[in-house]
C-alpha cells in the first residue's frame, strides 16, 4: 500500500473513532486500536492528533466538493443552486457521519485560533461557490437583482449549518425531503 493510501486509511480510522467516541476521546492510541496496529504506525503518518484531525476534516470537505461537481453536471439555473446546497446537507447516513466530524471539529476548534482559521478557510470556499452561483442567477434574471449575493450565500450556509447541526443532535429531526423543502423555501424568496 502506498504512503498516501495508508495515510487515508489512518484518517478513515480516525474518522470512525471521532464519530463513535467524539473528538475529546479520540486519541492516537484509540485510532491505532481501530486500525489494529500500534501507535507508532499512526505517528509514522501523522505527527500528532491535530495534524490527523485536520487531514480527516479536509477529506470530508473534499468529498463534499467532489460530490457537488458530480451533482451539478447537466444542471442549470435554480436546479443547479439547489443541487449545490443539497450536497452539503446530511440527506443520508454517510452524510450524517460527515456532519458528526464537521460539528466535532467546530467544537474542538473553540479556543484554538489556528483551527478556527482552518475551518474559516473551508467556509470561505463554500461562500465563494454559492456567491458565484447566485451572481450567475442574477445575470440570468432568475433571482432578484437587488440581492446581496454574499449575504444570501452566507444565509444559505447558515441554513445548512443549522439543519446539519440539528441532525447531529437529533438524527430524526428532519427527513431528507424536509431538508430539501427548507432549502427550496428559502431559495423561493430569492426568485425574480
Amino acid at each position: 500500500m502506498s504512503y498516501d493510501n495508508r495515510r487515508i486509511e489512518v484518517a478513515n480510522a480516525a474518522w470512525r473513532v471521532i464519530i463513535r467516541e467524539g473528538l475529546d476521546r479520540t486519541s492516537m492510541r484509540a485510532i491505532a486500536q481501530e486500525l489494529g496496529s500500534s501507535t507508532g504506525v499512526v505517528t509514522h503518518y501523522f505527527r500528532d492528533k491535530e495534524e490527523l484531525i485536520l487531514f480527516a476534516l479536509e477529506r470530508v470537505f473534499e468529498n463534499v466538493l467532489e460530490n457537488m461537481k458530480v451533482c451539478i453536471k447537466g444542471q442549470e439555473g435554480i436546479d443547479r443552486l439547489e443541487q449545490i446546497i443539497f450536497t452539503a446537507l446530511p440527506l443520508n447516513i454517510s452524510d450524517k457521519a460527515d456532519w458528526k466530524v464537521w460539528v466535532a471539529f467546530l467544537g474542538y476548534s473553540i479556543g484554538r485560533e489556528h483551527l478556527v482559521q482552518e475551518h474559516q478557510k473551508r467556509y470561505d470556499v463554500l461562500q465563494q461557490i454559492i456567491s458565484q452561483e447566485l451572481a450567475d442567477l442574477q445575470r440570468a434574471n432568475l433571482i432578484r437583482a437587488d440581492l446581496d449575493v454574499t449575504l444570501e450565500a452566507n444565509a444559505l450556509i447558515a441554513l445548512v449549518d443549522g439543519i446539519g447541526t440539528r441532525i447531529v443532535i437529533c438524527p430524526e429531526q428532519f427527513s431528507a425531503e424536509q431538508q430539501k423543502y427548507l432549502v427550496r423555501r428559502h431559495i423561493n424568496t430569492l426568485l425574480a
